[in-house]
């Protein structure tokens, strides 16, 4: 099996009413990625927020999250396009045009992300991270001016087939990598595939059938996070892990870093026989230029 690419995912939209240890500022971010790059990440992926935790599409925040990282370790540095429903396109574009030195990569969701979110009562509100056609291609497009590769983040069938058809409209092309990421379980709200193995065997059959020479990352939520990550390593593929997608450990402790959910993964990996990517290692298996 190839070398196992880890990507950590630091901070996402996660409250620390749910972990105290969630990394809000560029210091923070920069030393939890320091943490994970020795517990043996390749890449670290984070999102701005702002003093008081919310999202924040400031590119002030990564330019010096990025700073600080780079100063400290060799990782690929993996930023975010997601934003929220009262969010526009043009404050993405304008985050991704005005970081001074560009970043590695950006992960592309390559289709919109419709939560149903529970309130009092037993009734749920509807939230929608909108991606319009129009959206991701004026991603697509920036990141060609900057030279960032977008990462295609697929949800379910239906942003695969989104990716086919930036590829054959020529926006994208044949993606050697991908991401794969699942909700926590059915009923959890998320219009999302379930972090279920059927659903990774599926997803990725799918995958190898349209992209037969692509590898890919592959991710679960919260309840599907240790069965997501535990299949990926076991059939060959990639894993992302970290504070975005979890707050507690297998055992149902807290973490104290999104290094121990990394240390956690390659654990797993040496119990089955992978070896750990280097960050070098990774941008050669994704095709990312060499740094």
């Amino acid at each position: 099996m190839d070398n196992l690419i880890i990507k950590a995912c630091l901070n996402g939209a996660r409250g620390r009413e749910q972990s105290p240890h969630v990394p809000w500022t560029p210091a923070e971010v920069a030393a939890e990625a320091k943490r994970c790059a020795d517990a043996g990440a390749a890449i670290v992926h984070i999102h701005a927020r702002t003093p008081e935790g919310g999202t924040s599409y400031d590119p002030a925040w990564y330019a010096e999250a990025d700073r600080l990282i780079r100063a400290q370790t060799t990782l690929i540095l993996n930023h975010t396009t997601a934003r929220l429903p009262d969010a526009s396109i043009e404050q993405v574009v304008r985050y991704l045009r005005e970081t001074p030195d560009p970043v590695d990569m950006v992960s592309l969701n390559t289709g919109n992300i419709v939560f149903n979110t529970p309130l009092s009562h037993g009734t749920r509100r509807t939230i929608a991270i909108p991606n319009s056609y129009e959206d991701i291609r004026q991603t697509i497009m920036v990141c060609r001016e900057r030279g960032i590769v977008p990462e295609p983040a697929v949800l379910d069938t239906g942003f695969l087939t989104n990716v086919v058809t930036l590829v054959h409209d020529g926006f994208l092309p044949t993606p050697r990598y991908l991401l794969v990421e699942f909700s926590g379980r059915f009923g959890d709200g998320l219009q999302i595939m379930p972090g279920t193995p059927r659903s990774y065997f599926y997803m990725t059959a799918c995958v190898k059938e349209l992209f037969p020479e692509a590898i890919w990352v592959a991710h679960g939520i919260e309840d599907s996070v240790f069965t997501i990550a535990s299949l990926a390593i076991a059939t060959g593929a990639h894993v992302r892990v970290g504070f975005e997608d979890r707050a507690t450990l297998v055992d149902g402790s807290l973490a104290r870093s999104s290094a121990d959910f990394v240390a956690w993964a390659v654990n797993v990996a040496r119990a089955h026989g992978r070896e750990l990517a280097t960050p070098q290692e990774a941008r050669q298996m994704i095709g990312l230029p060499q740094k």
